[in-house]
């Protein structure tokens, strides 16, 4: 009786410390489970929104795709034109619409509510590392605003003042009728305005290329992180 007395302590020691071990287990393997309930919610968020992003990629790359065929269109209504002036060819009313098409430009503007959103969030999301680093490289580069508004102030600036004294009016993708076209014909001003319209855009067209490359790189690489 004596020897079971004894006992009973160590038997009690040895229950408790069992307890406590499941305990620990239990909490143990209910951490596990919410970090991976955890690592699963963000897998799926890190998911979506590179889905939305890749989206985003490929209506910018459509939208200066556009812009490429719509400053090719102006470039060649300006070399028409020039073509005309240098020959010394007659007015035709066929000008008249090279005239408006020459004077056209894109503004793109890379509208990107899914990038704005991760930042808000936290990059960290992505967990690839060379997906995060071009996203800032690609949205982070402010080069194409710059141009946007150089742009602006050209044809608002020193276009648009040229053309009251030349044209009756002008009207965006209408024609327009030259008051004179002897006159306008013999103006430097007109012919320096086309010429740099032409090196404008062509310089548009390069640096628009290399951001649909960028952009279209980019998308191939959410496509592989995807399908892992």
């Amino acid at each position: 009786m004596k020897l079971a007395a004894e006992n009973k302590p160590v038997k009690y020691m040895r229950y408790a410390i069992g307890e406590i071990v499941l305990v620990v287990i239990g909490i143990v393997i209910a951490l596990q489970i919410n970090n991976w309930n955890e690592n699963r919610k963000e897998a799926i968020f890190e998911k979506k929104v590179l889905k939305e992003i890749q989206s985003s990629l490929r209506d910018n790359i459509n939208f200066l795709n556009r812009g490429i065929r719509r400053n090719n269109a102006a470039i060649y209504s300006c070399r028409i034109i020039l073509n005309h002036f240098e020959k010394n060819l007659p007015y035709h009313d066929s000008l008249d619409y090279h005239f408006s098409v020459s004077l056209e430009w894109f503004r793109p503007s890379m509208n990107n509510p899914a990038y704005e959103g991760l930042k808000s969030y936290g990059l960290h999301v992505i967990k690839n590392d060379t997906i995060r680093e071009k996203l800032a490289d690609i949205y982070e580069w402010e080069y194409m605003e710059i141009l946007n508004e150089r742009q602006d102030e050209y044809f608002f600036g020193t276009i648009a003042p040229i053309l009251t004294e030349l044209f009756e009016s002008y009207k965006v993708r209408g024609p327009m009728k030259p008051y004179n076209y002897t006159k306008l014909k013999d103006s430097k001003k007109y012919q320096h305005i086309l010429r740099t319209l032409i090196s404008n855009r062509e310089h548009q067209n390069v640096y628009w290329n290399i951001i649909i490359n960028s952009r279209q790189e980019l998308v191939n690489l959410i496509d592989e992180e995807l399908t892992k």
